[in-house]
């Protein structure tokens, strides 16, 4: 497996997130070679990218800032969540991947899954309605306190 640079990683998130990130009017910068922010206003959208022995792990995730931020929680700890995490609290039955890439094929079939999630999802809060927001934390906060629960059962 060739390891992707930079470039290459940026071309890729452009070509399958511009149809979201230019007509909404985001601002994308590049935060070092596996972290891209798209920027409109108090919303970023963070690609991150992992790579792993032979394999790619992607993950997109929403974090609020500012204002925005505040509107949607008092908890700066949940002003920043996965889009799959979203999802997830959106429909329980909600399959996530947990494949790892290990072409630059199936990366891009991991950012379009999750450009899927971005629109289905998270269509409101990337208009700036983030009145969904705390019932998603809640939802967070349920299953962190049912997963702790049952690690003290074992």
């Amino acid at each position: 497996m060739q390891m992707l640079q930079g470039t290459h990683y940026f071309e890729l998130i452009d070509e399958v997130f511009k149809s979201v990130t230019g007509p909404q009017g985001f601002e994308i910068r590049k935060e070092n070679e596996k972290l891209f922010i798209a920027r409109k206003g108090d919303l970023e959208l963070l690609f991150r990218l992992e790579v792993g022995y032979q394999a790619y792990y992607f993950s997109l995730e929403i974090r609020l800032l500012g204002r925005l931020g505040e509107r949607a929680t008092t908890d700066s700890h949940y002003r920043h969540l996965g889009v799959t995490a979203i999802a997830k609290c959106y429909d329980p039955n909600h399959k996530m991947s947990a494949e790892a890439a290990d072409t630059t094929e199936k990366l891009q079939k991991m950012m379009e899954t999750q450009k899927e999630e971005l629109l289905k999802y998270c269509a409101d809060i990337l208009a700036g309605d983030v009145s969904s927001w705390s019932r998603i934390v809640d939802c967070l906060m349920k299953k962190g306190a049912e997963a702790k629960h049952k690690t003290h059962e074992v």
